[in-house]
């Protein structure tokens, strides 16, 4: 499981379902999320970049963001 932890950009070390404090990969992230309806930081971090700011991690926020940026990329 070494190298699911090193792939992990999500920088939320203190939370338990990180993969760094456990040996469960990203399984506890992503059924937490899923059941949240909340996307996983590190897709915000993939598709976006800096996360700094964000405080809504809902689908809702994460397409909105996206099409933000697309928008922005096409100006």
């Amino acid at each position: 499981m070494a190298e699911e932890k090193l792939f992990c950009t999500c920088s939320d070390r203190e939370c338990p379902n990180h993969p760094a404090n456990h040996d469960k990969g990203c399984t506890p992230c992503i059924r937490k999320n899923l059941r949240s309806g909340e996307i996983p930081t590190c897709f915000f971090v993939s598709a976006l970049g800096e996360t700094d700011g964000i405080s809504d991690w809902s689908r809702e926020s994460f397409a909105r963001l996206v099409m933000e940026k697309a928008e922005g990329e096409a100006d």
